[in-house]
């Protein structure tokens, strides 16, 4: 990754960034479920749009800001920070097939991965490699089958370590003396056990590459620190994601341990504020995947403002929203029908905590209590949803799309912030050889991005 044409230093990159967020923060810094209840929309202008079919394959938001000021600036002034990547040529395929029970997606990636890492592990000179939170060992398999190099996976989910022994047992029975597993959770302190690990499993290792495929929240910053302090850590290709799960320093102020991580964003973060407006949304952008086309803004559209509704009527009435599962409503079945919806979120989706009642809270409730919430009028409750869906008129809907297409183009934009901020951070460390890579098919996969670094 390298810095925009335009900026010399990475003090000045971050001041410029810092001062964009700011300004832009109406985009970003809440809950997207809070939209209606803060009027976010209201924010965006529309003058020249009124007749423009946004949801059409061809629409575009740029072409449309030579007529709208408040488009025509966000837009100039986003372009000046976009930073430069690496690309892998993945345009090439990869021959190597990958015989599980995985899509497309998963696959792609951990071709891809295993591929970068034989090739930098042979620059380094290295011949093991170490992978945090190996899951069921499907990348470390491939690693080994492509490179023959030693593996060790590390993961603390104890049903994911077992089920990558058995499925070495069944299936790769040619690398059990070659790829290890071992139940851990990593930390910053892993180094210490990493260590003992490396000399039990692979005494004659000649140095090693740390990866990760899903280097999920402080995952990453952990990886990078065991690799600053471990001296036979040559290597090292990290797939950072959920930026937005990394730990707080203080919930109430959402400031994070691990962001910023540089002495020079810290200095600017704490001059401009940033805590103001880098909170959990902020990180939560810069997590979300991607829209490579606008294929499929008309439904996301409508998840956007269905799911607003229910905050607008639970905000109306002081209520909470409690998911009863990990997909409150199953938006694929609905076909974008908001009495299907409305009717699924009533029912089996949510729970209706009333927040005024000491006796409802939503850490201690009651089998009875939690009955009543769920059955409580919910002939009215569903009544009220639809008048509230119905009152939104076209330009809501315009509006929100709009609101889509402008976070999408603000994502790459912070996540590379985030991730320049973590190679500043080892090049303070005296790391030099640091890079952000693109490394597999965006189309395919839209957490592309890997970090590297070596010794």
């Amino acid at each position: 990754m390298t810095l925009p044409q335009h900026f010399a230093h990475f003090e000045q990159y971050f001041e410029q960034c810092t001062i964009f967020f700011e300004e832009y923060q109406h985009l970003f810094n809440f809950a997207n479920t809070d939209i209606l209840v803060k009027g976010v929309l209201e924010s965006i202008p529309i003058e020249n749009l009124k007749t423009v079919d946004v949801y059409e394959d061809d629409f575009n938001l740029r072409t449309e800001a030579e007529n709208n000021v408040f488009l025509m600036n966000f837009f100039d002034k986003l372009d000046k920070l976009q930073a430069n990547h690496d690309f892998i040529d993945y345009q090439n395929n990869i021959e190597y097939t990958i015989e599980v029970p995985l899509g497309p997606k998963k696959k792609h990636e951990i071709v891809y991965l295993a591929n970068e890492i034989g090739k930098l592990c042979n620059k380094i000179g290295c011949n093991t490699v170490v992978d945090f939170g190996s899951g069921l060992g499907y990348l470390d398999q491939v690693i080994f089958d492509m490179t023959k190099y030693n593996v060790l996976g590390l993961e603390c989910n104890e049903n994911h370590y077992v089920g990558a022994k058995k499925r070495q047992n069944k299936y790769h029975s040619d690398s059990t003396g070659y790829v290890k597993y071992i139940k851990h959770r990593v930390t910053e302190q892993s180094h210490i056990n990493l260590e003992e690990f490396l000399k039990d499993k692979f005494p004659n290792n000649n140095g090693f590459c740390i990866t990760g495929l899903h280097s999920c929240a402080d995952l990453t910053v952990d990886g990078m620190n065991i690799f600053l302090k471990m001296p036979d850590a040559k290597a090292m290709i990290l797939m950072p994601c959920c930026y937005h799960k990394m730990r707080l320093e203080h919930f109430s102020d959402e400031k994070f341990t691990n962001f910023p991580l540089s002495n020079c964003l810290k200095e600017i973060y704490n001059k401009n504020r940033g805590s103001d407006y880098m909170r959990i949304p902020f990180l939560r952008l810069a997590a979300q995947p991607h829209l490579t086309s606008q294929r499929n803004t008309e439904n996301l559209v409508f998840n956007l403002l269905a799911r607003a509704v229910l905050q607008l009527y639970a905000h109306k009435h002081n209520y909470k929203l409690k998911r009863k599962k990990r997909k409150a409503v199953k938006v694929k079945t609905i076909q974008n029908d908001f009495e299907s919806y409305a009717q699924d979120a009533c029912t089996e989706g949510f729970l209706f905590i009333n927040v005024s009642s000491p006796n409802k809270s939503d850490t201690n409730i009651s089998n009875e209590a939690s009955h009543q919430i769920k059955s409580f009028n919910q002939k009215i409750v569903f009544e009220e949803l639809m008048s509230i869906w119905r009152e939104l008129s076209q330009t809501t809907f315009k509006k929100a799309a709009i609101f889509i297409l402008l976070q999408n183009y603000l994502q790459p934009l912070i996540e590379n912030f985030i991730l320049l901020d973590r190679i500043v951070y080892l090049r303070e460390k005296g790391l030099l050889n640091t890079a952000c890579k693109k490394i597999v098919n965006e189309r395919i996969s839209p957490r592309c991005l890997a970090l590297f670094a070596h010794k």
